[in-house]
């Protein structure tokens, strides 16, 4: 596909994608065949990715990978293409303005707040780029398990680890925290292969948990 056809392609997915994920029919974007047409057409780099937490600690924002990119942080590699970037910060004055302005000037614009009731972090601040990709901001209470900070124990969970891309060292959430937080929802083939690569890289033999 030529580049101004992925473009359209791109535009038209955008307007439509949250209308179908607020109906009814949300089941329906997490399909195997429709996950695999949106990481063929949407890619986020991993310069980019390093790109938005150089812009972001220049704003003093300080925040942990989770998702794909946050997987593929611990394990020093990327194992997949991903779409978006999770970033989790705390919920305590959150520090939207400097994340606008950080992620502006990568070329980002806000689209709305999402809220997810029932499971561990609920809400989602969204920017989008104008090649589909986007950035996930998720605030979490870092003073409740299992988002404890500082070291402490949280039923021997560390929460919070160090990963690198490309080489270079950034924070994401730890493996132990990041297993924890794909239980509770339909899993996508995305999904799976971060699970075992998250279960590798703890040692876990198929099917046990880190609780």
């Amino acid at each position: 596909m030529g580049e101004k056809p992925r473009q359209l392609a791109i535009r038209a997915g955008r307007k439509v994608y949250p209308v179908i994920y607020q109906s009814r029919l949300g089941w329906l974007l997490r399909l195997p065949a429709v996950d695999r047409i949106k990481y063929r057409f949407i890619h986020t780099t991993a310069p980019q990715v390093l790109a938005i937490l150089d812009e972001l600690a220049d704003e003093g924002v300080r925040g942990w990978l989770a998702g794909g990119w946050g997987v593929d942080a611990l394990v020093g590699r990327q194992t997949r293409s991903h779409n978006d970037i999770d970033l989790v910060i705390g919920d305590e004055e959150p520090p939207f303005k400097q994340i606008h302005r950080a992620l502006s000037r990568e070329g980002f614009w806000f689209v709305g707040t999402f809220h997810h009731p029932g499971i561990p972090i609920p809400w989602c601040h969204t920017w989008r780029h104008r090649t589909g990709s986007k950035v996930e901001v998720l605030p979490v209470p870092l003073h409740k398990p299992p988002f404890v900070a500082d070291g402490a124990d949280v039923g021997g969970r560390q929460p919070f680890a160090e990963g690198s891309i490309n080489g270079r060292p950034v924070s994401c959430l730890s493996a132990e925290l990041q297993l924890l937080l794909h239980e509770g929802y339909p899993q996508r083939e995305a999904d799976n292969h971060d699970v075992a690569l998250l279960r590798a890289y703890l040692g876990l033999p198929e099917g046990m948990t880190t609780a």
